[in-house]
């Protein structure tokens, strides 16, 4: 959970660049983003999230074998401690109602919120939009580091 100091969720997408040797460049800075927040104990996870990572990075995208993609997740897990239970379905619902997003991504953003995260990462998404006390963010837009220490 939070630690009374900015919160970071990330997405599943920006995760998967990770370990995508296609999109060197997204790869390095994904490393050191994931790197940084995890030693500030900043990165809050769902298990929705490292779902979705298992199921892109092994049988979508073929980027991993199940062994090594499990070994990553299992570095990751300390970090998942957002919800994910029926609240998080109705606040998803809400939601979608109010911005539209796909349902999926609904329900991450709504983990994060009950997580009590401060930025969205992701890719994904309208950059700058903001959803109660929720700031979606792309880590690839060329003000986002100048905008963010952690």
């Amino acid at each position: 959970m939070p630690n009374g100091r900015t919160s970071y969720f990330v997405d599943t997408n920006v995760i998967v660049y990770a370990v995508d040797p296609g999109a060197p460049e997204k790869r390095l800075l994904v490393v050191d983003l994931l790197s940084r927040l995890i030693r500030n104990r900043a990165l809050v996870l769902s298990p929705q999230s490292l779902n979705e990572f298992y199921r892109v990075v092994t049988d979508r995208k073929r980027l991993l074998s199940r062994e090594d993609a499990r070994e990553f997740i299992f570095g990751l897990s300390p970090s998942c401690t957002a919800p994910l239970g029926y609240q998080v379905t109705r606040e998803a619902w809400q939601i979608q109602d109010a911005a539209g997003y796909a349902f999926w991504d609904c329900m991450l953003l709504a983990s994060a919120s009950l997580a009590g995260c401060h930025i969205f990462i992701s890719e994904d998404m309208q950059h700058g939009h903001e959803l109660g006390g929720l700031t979606i963010v792309n880590p690839f837009e060329p003000d986002f580091a100048n905008q963010f220490s952690f």
